[in-house]
């Protein structure tokens, strides 16, 4: 089993950057939405995350590439294969393709065989829609197996995200050989604010206002120690017009500060790699 070495907390930002930024889009369009009873079909719900398939994707991606943003999308196999011309387009664009299950399965209680075949298969799928390796993960609804990091490590992964347990980036030695772990947290979430089916509290207004106080703390805290900031977010869901608003605000105001710089996910794995090895 992966075992903890620990918090990379010396680690230190290249290029003078105070605070890394980083938006992490999780991109699915229907996949894993539970069944109504009597096994009937979700429409709603499963229309609703369809939407960012379909649609939400390219919104975003006009909007990053309006304000010179790079950023990292998790994306389900069967995503990939239903919306190709999507994800070649983000990895075009020079945005980080990240493995996010097949099918969303969820992979708690699976063998560990099951999930090592799934995330092979996701990775497969995505490199062959993409061109590029996959070297980073984030499981579907955050749900970790006691065999995912080590499944990971195996199969050539060099980071995930899917934890939710520390201020810094956390390095793993498992049976495959070190793994980056980027944590993040919920308590940021888009689909907090802006959820299925309707706003849970707050809304865009209340998520902007969350958002802006997590970068005003982290920036402070930054004069100090290191630190980076990391949003998940739901292509189905702020990829909609105030949604997608309300993202284009906070880059926006990100980027009145010379010293934060947006980053993948890959550039902090890339960084702590050279701290831990320094």
């Amino acid at each position: 089993m992966a075992t903890e070495v620990g918090a990379i907390s010396d680690a230190r930002w290249p290029d003078a950057v105070r605070l890394p930024v980083l938006l992490t889009f999780e991109h699915q369009s229907g996949e894993g939405t539970p069944l109504l009873p009597g096994d009937r079909p979700n429409y709603m719900m499963g229309g609703a995350l369809e939407y960012g398939g379909r649609t939400g994707i390219w919104n975003i991606l006009e909007v990053l590439e309006s304000l010179g943003v790079d950023a990292t999308f998790f994306v389900c196999g069967t995503t990939a294969e239903k919306y190709p011309d999507a994800v070649r387009a983000t990895h075009r664009a020079g945005h980080e393709i990240a493995g996010m299950s097949y099918s969303f399965e969820r992979v708690r209680t699976t063998s560990t065989a099951r999930e090592q075949a799934m995330v092979r298969k996701s990775a497969r799928v995505l490199q062959d829609v993409c061109g590029a390796e996959i070297k980073g993960w984030r499981c579907p609804d955050y749900r970790v197996s006691p065999q995912t990091l080590d499944i990971l490590s195996e199969e050539g992964f060099v980071w995930d995200s899917s934890m939710l347990n520390d201020d810094f980036p956390c390095l793993f030695d498992c049976s495959g050989g070190s793994l980056i772990e980027i944590p993040f947290t919920t308590s940021t979430a888009d689909k907090t604010f802006i959820g299925y089916p309707y706003p849970m509290k707050g809304g865009p207004d209340g998520l902007l206002d969350v958002w802006t106080c997590e970068f005003e703390a982290l920036y402070r805290e930054s004069e100090h120690t290191p630190r980076f900031m990391i949003l998940s977010i739901q292509t189905w869901a702020t990829g909609r017009p105030a949604p997608l608003r309300t993202l284009q605000r906070f880059i926006e105001h990100v980027q009145k500060h010379n010293d934060v710089r947006f980053a993948r996910c890959r550039d902090i794995a890339d960084w702590c790699v050279a701290a831990a090895n320094s």
